[in-house]
């Protein structure tokens, strides 16, 4: 049986040994996760016309009403954590870092930034106080913040390689978007690697941006994991679970 078709951990992201296991292999953690509790009408409405508004600013302060009046709905409390700086978008400034999956980039060019900047990019990646906000609020604190942190790596691949004409090559302006797994593959492990050797990060947080990044990727690339599996093999690094 492949992995692909194994029930994954909620907690370790690993796939289980056997399609009916009650419990993880490996943390011990159950596999079913605890039902979400409802989204209150109100608070549904509230989300429902920020998710229809355009502008950055109006979608922030529609959540942010909505957060003080449903202040225990995680639904209100995830969208203002994805959303992130970008209600402080300048149209007059090109400031790519008011995207909240933007932090991947500290793997991805690391000499872009100083030692400060990337310790302050991982502590907004964990120690955030949206993200706490959310932790508090989910059934199961480990498990959001695993889903949490693989949404960002697929919308980092999707806007900051799959995006980038220095990352997917063109040919008098056309983009071959079906090679994108292949060409992709070798940005995707140079950050994995980095990722892997990342002393400053405690051995679990590494592990989880680790698999996040992995299925992030593979998520955005349609599940073709063959190319990048090359790359990991070649470097020695460790193959993540799959989607």
């Amino acid at each position: 049986m492949q992995n692909e078709t194994l029930p994954v951990c909620p907690r370790c992201g690993k796939a289980a040994r056997q399609a009916d296991a009650a419990f993880c292999p490996y943390c011990g953690a159950p596999m079913e996760e605890q039902p979400a509790q409802p989204v209150p009408e109100g608070a549904q409405r509230l989300l429902d016309e920020a998710a229809r508004q355009p502008d950055p600013k109006k979608k922030h302060a529609l959540l942010l009403d909505a957060q003080r009046q449903y202040p225990d709905c995680l639904e209100v409390a995830q969208e203002l954590l994805f959303l992130g700086r970008l209600y402080e978008r300048n149209p007059r400034k090109l400031d790519f870092s008011v995207i909240k999956c933007y932090l991947w980039h500290m793997y991805l060019t690391p000499d872009q930034f100083t030692t400060e900047q990337r310790a302050e990019m991982r502590a907004e990646l964990f120690e955030h106080p949206d993200l706490k906000r959310c932790q508090a609020l989910a059934p199961n604190a480990e498990a959001f913040t695993r889903q949490y942190l693989e949404r960002l790596a697929q919308e980092f691949v999707r806007l900051f390689l799959r995006g980038s004409s220095t990352y997917m090559h063109s040919f008098f302006g056309i983009r071959f978007d079906g090679r994108a797994s292949k060409t992709l593959a070798a940005p995707a492990a140079a950050m994995l690697r980095r990722i892997h050797a990342d002393v400053d990060l405690p051995s679990e947080r590494r592990e989880m941006l680790y698999n996040a990044l992995y299925r992030g990727y593979l998520r955005e690339m349609g599940g073709d994991s063959q190319w990048l599996d090359a790359q990991l093999r070649e470097q020695g690094l460790p193959l993540g679970p799959k989607p």
